[in-house]
């Protein structure tokens, strides 16, 4: 490939001016001088930098959201917890202070027993005759108003007559036999027990009837004693020997 021809070998004559030998070693230089290579674009360079610093934000601000999206669970967690803390130490107290009421009003009523016990004793003596009268009448109408109350508290009597005998609701203070009634069932009540709010305040105090007692085994027949010898020393022999060898002083 040939160079391009220079203005200098031409035969058009240079313009007024450029004849100047300095001008064609300008001109020369110029045209031999390698072109630079070509440099990217600083606004390419630019857009890359922005491009991969957004990549960074994006990745930071999804993390970061991803950690508080587990914290706003967790704080749920907790929440939903405490709630359920919070419902059961309600539903605790409430049972607690209704024991509390129902074992305080049955301190009470455990006091108040032998005073009804004594309302049934009085009425059971009241001989029949005299059972019209009007105080009488007042009597019996005071005990059931007593019995009545203490019901509406919870009070129930413990039915024990005819009945098999129960050690958690029953007391035995004696026992005797019974013709015609198995062994362990009440035949007399002594004193009637009461349970209140499904617990017993008072057993009642009965006697049951026991078991007949075993048969005694026949006795086996006895085998014959044997005759004593004939030849045994009679007393006064015995006596005079026990003389010989024993002389007085």
């Amino acid at each position: 490939m040939t160079d391009e021809p220079n203005a200098t070998e031409t035969n058009e004559p240079l313009p007024a001016g450029l004849d100047d030998p300095r001008y064609e070693v300008k001109w020369r230089k110029k045209r031999d001088t390698p072109a630079a290579p070509a440099t990217p674009a600083p606004e390419a360079d630019a857009s890359v930098a922005s491009a991969s610093t957004e990549t960074v934000d994006v990745q930071e601000l999804q993390r970061e959201l991803d950690k508080e999206r587990e914290r706003v669970k967790d704080l749920q967690d907790r929440w939903q917890r405490a709630a359920a803390d919070l419902a059961n130490l309600r539903r605790r107290t409430e049972q607690e202070r209704g024991e509390v009421e129902q074992f305080a009003s049955m301190r009470l009523v455990q006091e108040i027993l032998p005073v009804l016990d004594n309302f049934e004793r009085a009425i059971s003596t009241i001989p029949s005759n005299l059972g019209m009268l009007t105080w009488i009448q007042g009597v019996m109408l005071i005990q059931r108003h007593l019995e009545a109350l203490l019901e509406q508290r919870g009070l129930i009597p413990i039915e024990a007559q005819g009945q098999s005998f129960n050690p958690h609701y029953h007391e035995a203070v004696s026992e005797r036999d019974q013709e015609g009634v198995a062994p362990g069932t009440v035949i007399q009540e002594y004193q009637r027990g009461y349970s209140m709010h499904g617990r017993v305040i008072r057993p009642t105090l009965v006697e049951i009837a026991k078991a007949p007692a075993a048969q005694a085994p026949a006795e086996e027949p006895q085998a014959p004693s044997e005759p004593l010898p004939t030849d045994t020393p009679d007393a006064e022999q015995i006596a005079a020997e026990t003389e010989i060898e024993n002389p007085g002083p």
